[in-house]
């Protein structure tokens, strides 16, 4: 038996309609090569140009899947075997179309990636960070450009109103939004690479820090944006969902509602103690100094400035100019509220960084002197506690993420 196909009825249609190749090809924006590969079987039109090709020649989309006229058309009754030849034929279809659109996504995505290494490279190894942003950026913008694209035509090539179609559209919105979703996470990733001096690089370690925070943010964005997206092609017809998936998805966004103020106000509290922790004095140490005596010996004694210590000794001028000595140069004082002056002394300990005291019945004890050593492990715990808090972070949202997996109706 003559096994029938797409190519062999649109040839003989075309030629009962004596059509050449060319023409058939022109009606449809293609070329005659394309067409001459159809008939010879050795590609497929696309699904967008199937009611086209029914329309020109007066046969169903039905009946052009199947490659041959139904029984029906020819003044008896359609078998069932051949109805299911064409549903096979259409879903085969249905199932190169995605192929097809999966490869795009990830060149659109690989895009996007080529953006984020573009970006690293001009941080890490020219430090220019700005420029390794901007640069970043247009890739992150023509990755989003083509995937859009690669949306919109795989919409296009499925033009009917099917239930295989919707659920076709719906794969591959979310597949788009999977490639949305990375590159927004790049693009806040990248972000902070923005608010630097243009020949200068951001750390590798405070780039994974604000990196991973701007990346947070611009997910979450990213997520509210499709979300929108969803509800309007919803509104609009594009995605046709069953009553059962409208119920499915009504709870969901509630259960996002809910996950999404839970996450809010987490991440809020965390932040609020990351600041109150780092950004005070908390995790300052310095000596405390009960009298005056051993104060002023730590400050008197002839200690150089470590980071300077090779420097050549200053010349020391008044605020006219003129030469003073150095130990008017160094004199310091300690004063009341009403100006009374509770204690003078020469700092010629040029390791001391700050020192804090608080006048209380005319006495300025304890006092607190801080160190150059002081200040640096300073800087060193206060490094550790926002990475402590960079994981409470990322911890935080990982497990609302995983309780919304769990919960969510499938």
């Amino acid at each position: 038996m003559e096994k029938k196909t797409i190519g062999g009825f649109i040839a003989a249609l075309r030629r009962a309609n004596g059509m050449t190749q060319r023409e058939l090809a022109e009606r449809l924006g293609v070329s005659d090569k394309t067409v001459s590969r159809w008939e010879t079987d050795e590609g497929a039109p696309d699904l967008s140009l199937i009611p086209v090709i029914a329309e020109i020649f007066g046969v169903t989309c039905d009946e052009l899947l199947r490659g041959q006229r139904s029984a029906a058309g020819e003044g008896g009754t359609a078998a069932p075997e051949v109805t299911a030849k064409g549903e096979r034929e259409r879903r085969r279809l249905l199932r190169s179309a995605m192929s097809r659109f999966r490869t795009r996504s990830l060149i659109a995505a690989g895009v996007s990636a080529l953006g984020l290494i573009a970006a690293l490279i001009c941080n890490f190894a020219f430090l220019r960070a700005t420029l390794g942003f901007y640069l970043g950026a247009a890739f992150y913008v023509a990755g989003a450009v083509l995937q859009a694209v690669f949306l919109d035509r795989a919409f296009l090539s499925v033009d009917w109103e099917e239930s295989d179609a919707s659920a076709f559209k719906r794969d591959a919105l979310r597949l788009a939004e999977l490639s949305f979703a990375l590159t927004s996470g790049f693009l806040g990733f990248t972000l902070p690479m923005a608010f630097v001096g243009a020949y200068m690089g951001v750390t590798a370690g405070s780039l994974f820090l604000y990196g991973a925070i701007g990346a947070a943010a611009a997910l979450l964005i990213c997520g509210a944006a499709c979300r929108l997206v969803n509800t309007r092609l919803i509104k609009k017809g594009v995605l046709i969902l069953t009553e059962r998936e409208a119920g499915l998805r009504r709870k969901n966004i509630r259960l996002q509602n809910i996950c999404a103020a839970v996450l809010a106000g987490l991440l809020t509290l965390t932040a609020l103690a990351n600041s109150a922790v780092t950004e005070s004095d908390f995790l300052l140490r310095g000596a405390v100094f009960e009298d005056y005596e051993s104060f002023l010996e730590f400050v008197e004694t002839d200690v150089p400035d470590p980071m300077y210590n090779a420097a050549p000794e200053p010349d020391y001028l008044d605020g006219d100019g003129s030469p003073i000595s150095e130990d008017e140069a160094l004199k310091r004082t300690i004063t009341d509220s009403d100006g009374t002056v509770l204690l003078t002394f020469v700092q010629r300990n040029s390791d001391v960084e700050r020192i804090n005291y608080t006048v209380s019945a005319g006495s300025a004890l304890p006092i607190t002197v801080y160190t150059h050593d002081d200040f640096r492990e300073f800087f060193a715990r206060k490094s550790t506690l926002n990475s402590v808090f960079m994981a409470s972070y990322c911890a935080e949202a990982a497990a609302v993420l995983l309780i919304y997996l769990l919960k969510r109706e499938k």
